[in-house]
């Protein structure tokens, strides 16, 4: 059994959160990228959706690996 690969166009998503913008330009847009980005890189993926108001994590680590790359905006931690 072959194991399944997932390729993710980060143009794409960069596009369908300009779109989100576009369609509800008063919403703050939160980029939930918890899990490492759903295991498709944390940092990568924030740097492709840098467009969003603040990102959601959910584990303080996360949340601290972003402030150490130098990340600013804010951050909602989901953890409970």
């Amino acid at each position: 059994m072959k194991a399944a690969t997932a390729v993710i166009d980060r143009r794409a998503m960069r596009h369908n959160l300009q779109r989100v913008r576009h369609l509800a330009p008063q919403s703050r847009l939160v980029a939930i990228v918890k899990a490492n980005a759903y295991g498709h890189g944390l940092l990568e993926t924030v740097h492709s959706l840098q467009d969003a108001d603040f990102y959601g994590v959910s584990r303080l680590s996360e949340a601290l690996s972003l402030r150490k790359a130098g990340i600013v905006k804010p951050i909602l931690l989901l953890e409970g």
